[in-house]
């Protein structure tokens, strides 16, 4: 079991297959989206999976892995990130890391990810204020 990830990290896991009812898995790569913090203190990470089909990669919720950020998250062909599909997975389902995004990126794929969680920042600002 992988112990250590940070965020931006590519790994290759276990990814469950939705379609078939959580019974089957499949090797993907996936992003990891949660914080640090949570990465080392907690056994579950939140992953995005990354996928080949970059079919709709104007979308709002997919963040293109293309060029030699490629070969830097250790992914063979151009990709997207698929924020709008986050899994929850037991680090023991990690088999290793294949590399990470470039660190520039990670402010886009936040976007990507506040996109599909509908996040509307100016409500969370608020609501610090609060506290």
């Amino acid at each position: 079991m992988i112990d250590s990830v940070i965020k931006g990290d590519v790994i290759l896991c276990k990814f469950p297959m939705t379609s078939r009812g959580f019974f089957e898995w499949k090797k993907r790569p996936g992003l990891v989206v949660s914080k640090d913090i949570n990465n080392r203190r907690l056994d579950d990470i939140i992953i995005a999976p990354c996928s080949s089909n970059i079919s709709k990669k104007k979308v709002k919720t997919q963040y293109l892995i293309q060029g030699e950020e490629v070969f830097r998250t250790g992914i063979k062909i151009t990709s997207v990130v698929r924020c709008e599909i986050l899994m929850s997975i037991h680090k023991s389902m990690i088999i290793r890391r294949l590399g990470e995004v470039n660190p520039e990126s990670l402010p886009r794929i936040d976007k990507c990810l506040i996109d599909a969680l509908a996040i509307k920042v100016k409500d969370v600002r608020k609501v610090d204020e609060e506290f």
